[in-house]
């Protein structure tokens, strides 16, 4: 125990840094069961950070692919000018707002 009173595992780094009060359970074949136990212990991690670590990183990677738009120059004054054009009627909401309007209550 440290001088706290909290325990801390000396070998287990990855539960020593925070609290986690949340909790995500996945069930997983025998197979996926031991490979994921085998490479958690060749990295010397925990099977709880070895998983963290993975989801983690292939979590930023989506989030931050989708989060930034990048495109060249050219690709974005084509883009930029396709904003600006005047739209097309779209049929459908042509005859929508058409229709008489319900009185709010």
């Amino acid at each position: 125990m440290s001088s706290s009173g909290d325990w801390k595992c000396v070998h287990c780094p990855d539960m020593a840094a925070t609290a986690r009060p949340h909790r995500i359970d996945v069930r997983v074949s025998a197979e996926q069961d031991a490979m994921i136990r085998e490479a958690a212990a060749l990295a010397g991690q925990t099977v709880t950070g070895f998983l963290l670590d993975a989801a983690e990183g292939r979590a930023r990677e989506v989030i931050d692919e989708r989060r930034d738009l990048v495109m060249s120059k050219a690709t974005f004054a084509r883009f930029a000018e396709a904003l600006d054009a005047p739209g097309e009627p779209v049929p459908e909401l042509v005859e929508l707002f058409r229709l008489p309007r319900i009185p709010a209550t």
